[in-house]
């Protein structure tokens, strides 16, 4: 286990091929005997051309630095610009430790040197760390040697392993996020191995730790004034009594650069809404700390739901949500939206060119003909290779006082977010936040964070 950044890519096969595997199967099934009349006993009849229909694009969104902005392309990827422009706010790395064993001192040595190469040009002030060599690899050399050195001052500790092991990645971030609450970055050490590599990998280290310390990276521009986002998600935990985690994360600044999170442990006998209300409440609160106002308008987005489980969000925690609002006094009632975000779905979208198919750019919507009231599906991500997946987005509460349009804009906006990412990905990025933070309780922490973490993306 590390914390570096993970690819996402994966090999399948091509949109023409696809296409026409599809068309062939269908051919079949209407020309078997018995295929047919089956579909005929249900009332069904297969049409033999894929449904053709209208789309809309979004434009490419303008993505801003400290002192300057571009335009994402046609792929929305800035991985480029972001490693050469000065991120938003830049958190200065002046008392930090890197641990490593001695058959790594040379590779730890190295990534401390081409840190303090690329951090300037991305604004990051970068001091000497203190080099602590750990006796053994053994799980508990590992935790003594972060108990002797943690202290007040400390910003974040470095923990080199050489190699990945699950007991002793869970081990250390059970130390830093529960016992003394620390921003840590594990590297595992062959990704700092190969010199060709090292900056490259290097680069989006320090983008992430400087996201873990509470800088913000970049932003795009978001015209709603006053207004929350939050992200949802759940992992269920096999190995410890079956619980399910709720990661639960919310934007406490206008421009959706800085959050809030919260985690909510489901007991065997409980529902996750009563634990849902109580981050709401935590999250309303921060936001008032740090506005000195509640927001006026909350977007919802819930991920995380298993199918045919829409139902149960909307009867059972809207409600829980609409009623926590009173505790801030009788007349704060803010505008309130719900969303189901649906990734595993087998709907596919393609695009025509000329008398083939290919990946709708990112950015393209769809919302009539094969979706319900405000619901729709957003391609948000460009893929090299197979074929792009949709998102669905099911609206299943609003009361936002937004257009369909404005939602979605909002959506796709939110997609450019992920500090782990320099490109969109395929969810909002609070639910992307929401998934990365589950997943560490859920696999590693098996208890909440310690709150003094709870305003920094200390789970990246």
């Amino acid at each position: 286990e590390g914390d570096h950044v993970p690819g996402l890519c994966t090999r399948t096969s091509s949109n023409k091929v696809i296409a026409k595997s599809f068309r062939r199967f269908i051919q079949r099934l209407n020309t078997t005997k018995e295929a047919s009349e089956l579909l005929q006993s249900w009332g069904l009849i297969l049409d033999s051309q894929m449904l053709d229909l209208q789309g809309r694009r979004l434009p490419p969104e303008k993505i801003l630095f400290k002192n300057s902005s571009i335009v994402a392309n046609m792929e929305a990827d800035w991985s480029r610009e972001c490693l050469k422009e000065h991120v938003i706010s830049a958190v200065s790395l002046l008392d930090w430790a890197v641990l490593f064993v001695k058959k790594d001192q040379g590779k730890a040595t190295d990534f401390v040197n081409m840190l303090s190469k690329v951090c300037p040009p991305i604004g990051m002030e970068v001091q000497e760390p203190k080099m602590v060599e750990v006796v053994n690899d053994r799980t508990e050399s590992y935790l003594r040697a972060l108990r002797e050195l943690i202290a007040p001052r400390l910003q974040m500790v470095v923990i080199v392993f050489p190699t990945s092991r699950d007991d002793r990645y869970s081990a250390v971030k059970k130390l830093c996020c529960i016992e003394s609450p620390i921003p840590s970055q594990v590297l595992i050490a062959r990704t700092i191995t190969q010199q060709q590599k090292l900056r490259s990998v290097t680069q989006k280290v320090a983008l992430q730790m400087n996201a873990k310390l509470g800088g913000e990276l970049w932003a795009v521009e978001i015209p709603l004034k006053s207004c929350m986002v939050i992200g949802i998600d759940v992992y269920h935990d096999k190995s410890y009594g079956n619980k399910s985690i709720a990661g639960f994360v919310a934007s406490t600044n206008p421009s959706f650069t800085r959050w809030y999170s919260r985690t909510a442990m489901q007991e065997q006998s409980q529902e996750l809404i009563h634990e849902l209300k109580l981050c709401m409440q935590a999250a309303l609160k921060k936001y008032n700390e740090v506005n000195q106002s509640l927001p006026e308008r909350i977007i919802v987005f819930r991920d995380g739901v298993g199918e045919g489980r829409e139902e149960y969000v909307s009867e059972f925690e809207v409600p829980q949500f609409n009623s926590c609002f009173s505790i801030f006094g009788d007349n704060y009632s803010p505008k309130l939206a719900v969303v189901v975000v649906q990734k595993r779905i087998s709907t596919r979208i393609f695009g025509r060119s000329g008398n083939g198919y290919e990946n709708p750019p990112p950015g393209v919507i769809v919302d009539h003909t094969v979706t319900k009231s405000y619901d729709f599906y957003l391609v948000s991500q460009h893929v090299r290779q197979g074929t792009v997946s949709p998102t669905y987005y099911r609206v299943i509460y609003d009361k936002s006082g937004l257009k369909p349009d404005h939602l979605q804009r909002l959506t796709y906006k939110l997609t450019h977010m992920y500090y782990n990412w320099p490109g969109t990905i395929r969810t909002p990025a609070p639910c992307n936040y929401a998934h990365k933070l589950a997943f560490l309780v859920g696999k590693s922490l098996h208890r909440d964070p310690a709150h003094e973490l709870s305003d920094r993306l200390f789970f990246l």
